[in-house]
């Protein structure tokens, strides 16, 4: 009976997720992450205890593995109610990161890949992967 509560799959919400200027300036610092959990019913919008790791990768085309280089990560904790609090939206039902970036550390792409892996309370791992396009002002880095 556990089980139906618990979640079957996380999700990284393609639409929603990107990368962005937290500053509000043109340079993009960051990137905004929006991740949910699903139970094994299919129903969206359970809050989730545990560790999510997240990792930025280059991207390399025409590949069975998108992943290259391992060019940043993060570690947040969702272990408490502070935490909870500060990344849970509860009108979308998701979890929200905003993960900041050292522009000058990341090399210049037109698209990345994000692997978040979601290690729960019971020691399970749940993972998600998602190509991320790299766009300034509408339209592609690099003029690509």
């Amino acid at each position: 009976m556990l089980a139906l509560l618990m979640p079957g799959r996380i999700e990284i919400v393609e639409p929603f997720t990107s990368v962005k200027s937290f500053d509000e300036d043109s340079t993009p610092d960051g990137i905004e992450l929006f991740l949910k959990a699903v139970n094994p019913l299919d129903n969206p919008g359970l809050m989730i205890a545990g560790a999510v790791r997240v990792e930025l990768f280059e991207f390399i085309k025409a590949s069975a593995d998108q992943k290259g280089t391992r060019l940043e990560h993060w570690n947040v904790e969702l272990t408490n109610e502070k935490q909870q609090k500060k990344y849970w939206n509860q009108l979308t039902q998701m979890y929200e990161f905003r993960l900041g970036i050292d522009p000058a550390k990341v090399p210049q792409a037109d698209e990345y890949v994000i692997v978040v892996t979601y290690t729960t309370p019971l020691g399970e791992y749940l993972t998600d992967n998602f190509v991320i396009p790299f766009r300034l002002s509408g339209t592609v880095r690099n003029g690509a």
